[in-house]
């Protein structure tokens, strides 16, 4: 499997796609105000490919494409796309249109992967497509856009989640999640939540607003924006996955995933990241020897962090350099049956 990108920072799409030829599928990524004509454009590049497309900040190498568009084309891949509708209402009720992507393409574990485009209402979508995902071994790598609308296959959709099945034929397809953040071994639990709004009411019986200020040691006007070095983490067996803070609202906690009543919560701090990032490599070369290319799913957060931190262009050079990489920036990530945040996930292969 090989992936070729381009980019244009003006939003032309036959510059971007100016050295892709012939792909198997084809992922974009543009802007809010481009995505209807970019979507018709690239119907016309290449007829009756499988596409998906998504808004949001990209990269493609070294370089990020903040408001232009970015190609990716995916050769020796047996690829089918298709979009799971009433994301909001019953995403369950489109479920048929995964399983024949997969049938189509007789995707199977270790060499296959999904990836996903949201426009939202993200744990409900990612349990409703490990339904058929789970049973198959088959990741499900993906994230929210920064847009009410996707584009799948030539067409526009709003309320909805544009899928891509691959099967690499000619090697392997590795699934990986990225976390830089280490706990501080502390636990609490969440007493009282509101789910659907993604609201921490209570923490260990205590108002979740003045929990988070006082573990921390830090004023109300410092919540928003303390997520970047302490977000809360839920630990789910061996694993923990990062829920980030948006905002206090009254005396609870909103956040950026859902948090249900008796989750088991800690409080993260920063790691070494650069470190975290080399074993994400290591570990990526140790699984898949010679690697032709990585497509993730930075969250926005971390975009922001090593943009702070002057690290990003570092960082974009460190990927490419390993294996041809490219991606989008996204408000939410998934990985395999979980939805979470400031998280780097991907899809890797040879």
């Amino acid at each position: 499997m090989r992936q070729l990108f381009g980019l244009s920072m003006s939003g032309n799409v036959h510059e971007a796609a100016a050295g892709i030829s012939s792909p198997d599928a084809v992922i974009f990524i543009t802007s809010k105000d481009n995505l209807l004509q970019h979507t018709d454009e690239i119907a016309g590049l290449f007829p009756g490919v499988p596409s998906l497309g998504g808004v949001g900040i990209s990269y493609g190498g070294p370089k990020v494409n903040e408001k232009g568009v970015t190609v990716i084309g995916l050769f020796d891949v047996s690829a089918a796309a298709d979009v799971i509708t009433d994301l909001s209402t019953m995403p369950v009720k489109h479920i048929g249109r995964l399983e024949a992507a997969l049938e189509k393409t007789g995707a199977g574990a270790g060499n296959s992967a999904c990836f996903d485009f949201t426009t939202g209402n993200d744990g409900q979508l990612v349990t409703t497509l490990n339904l058929l995902l789970d049973k198959k071994k088959i990741p499900l790598i993906g994230g929210t856009i920064d847009n009410t609308a996707i584009s799948v296959n030539g067409r526009v959709y709003e309320d909805a989640c544009g899928f891509i099945v691959l099967k690499n034929l000619t090697g392997k397809i590795c699934a990986y999640k990225e976390n830089i953040y280490k706990t501080t071994g502390r636990r609490f639990l969440a007493t009282k939540t509101d789910p659907k709004n993604k609201i921490l009411a209570e923490v260990d019986g205590k108002p979740a607003a003045k929990f988070y200020q006082d573990e921390l040691g830090i004023t109300a006007a410092d919540v928003a924006t303390q997520t970047f070095k302490n977000p809360f983490g839920r630990i789910y067996g061996d694993e923990t996955y990062l829920i980030s803070v948006k905002e206090i609202t009254g005396n609870s906690l909103s956040c950026y995933k859902q948090v249900n009543d008796m989750d088991i919560l800690t409080i993260m701090e920063l790691d070494d990241y650069k470190q975290v990032v080399q074993n994400t490599l290591d570990k990526i070369s140790s699984d898949l020897g010679k690697v032709s290319g990585i497509l993730s799913v930075n969250c926005l957060f971390r975009y922001l962090l090593f943009q702070q931190d002057h690290y990003l262009d570092q960082y974009l050079k460190d990927m490419n350099r390993f294996g041809n990489h490219a991606g989008i920036v996204g408000v939410g990530e998934h990985y395999c049956k979980q939805h979470i945040n400031q998280t780097m996930t991907c899809i890797a292969f040879n």
